[in-house]
């Protein structure tokens, strides 16, 4: 989440974002000149908004918001750049709601790198209105491919932690409608790692709702050459109200897929082209 910077010199990071770090907070942002910088400064509160949180709380509450196997699962080594992740996908990339931050934990490594690679390069979230897509957009632009290659292999083998379902909605309702985003995404919401098809089991069902909305709208899958996007907007016009919409979103997230782990090890090391960037 981007936050107010303080003053600093000429030689401080431009474009900087807030993240927690056990001694206080650090700030990771680019200096004047493009090169990326990383500094930790030890801000006993941290204030967003009109809401003042001390730093050592902040980072206790986020321990204590998912369970406890999932906090034993997951250890060092870890890339310095997920700090900034984590401010607003949480510690365990478990997704805020409240702040409209997705579950990513489980995701395929190799569609992780196509997403931000599409958000740093300008293929994703340019487009008028999409709010939380110009979020994104400005801090994809401080990873080079090397970083997007090391949090894509994190974050893709981080422990599974299932997100709250949310929606009103008839599961049942939408198992029909699901028989042709199985196609795709797998019979059990798995993801399909050769279409670069994301897991939608167990992910965040607002976000999907959101997503889809945003295919429909024109807001996504309208750049070119994005014939993923340009497809998936052509299967919005499948679904036919908004109720329909939910069910067949409820069906898909209560399924129990399968972790998509398989391409993580090379995406950790992938220095010349970030995972799944091409097009």
């Amino acid at each position: 989440m981007q936050q107010e910077s303080p003053p600093h010199d000429t030689d401080s990071p431009i474009g900087e974002f807030v993240f927690a770090t056990p001694s206080g907070f650090g700030i990771l942002g680019r200096k004047s000149g493009g090169s990326a910088a990383r500094r930790e400064t030890p801000l006993s509160v941290h204030r967003a908004g009109r809401v003042s949180v001390p730093a050592a709380g902040l980072v206790a509450w986020l321990m204590l918001a998912v369970p406890g196997a999932a906090q034993a699962a997951i250890g060092p080594p870890r890339p310095t750049e997920f700090d900034i992740c984590q401010g607003c996908h949480g510690v365990f990339a478990q997704g805020n709601a409240e702040i409209g931050a997705p579950r990513i934990a489980g995701l395929d490594a190799r569609y992780i790198g196509r997403q931000l690679a599409d958000f740093r390069d300008g293929r994703r979230g340019a487009s008028a209105g999409d709010t939380y897509g110009a979020q994104m957009v400005q801090i994809a632009a401080l990873l080079d491919d090397t970083a997007i290659g090391r949090l894509s292999a994190y974050v893709s083998a981080m422990a599974e932690v299932p997100a709250p379902a949310t929606l009103q909605a008839d599961a049942r309702a939408g198992q029909a409608t699901f028989a042709t985003c199985a196609a795709c995404h797998g019979a059990q919401g798995e993801g399909g790692v050769s279409l670069e098809a994301p897991r939608l089991a167990g992910m965040s069902d607002w976000y999907l709702v959101r997503q889809f909305t945003a295919f429909a709208s024109g807001r996504r899958g309208n750049a070119p050459n994005d014939e993923r996007g340009a497809a998936m907007r052509g299967i919005t016009a499948t679904v036919t109200s908004e109720q329909a919409l939910r069910d067949v979103i409820a069906y898909a997230v209560s399924l129990p897929g399968a972790t998509a782990k398989a391409a993580a090890a090379g995406c950790a090391d992938s220095a010349s082209t970030p995972c799944g960037a091409s097009h």
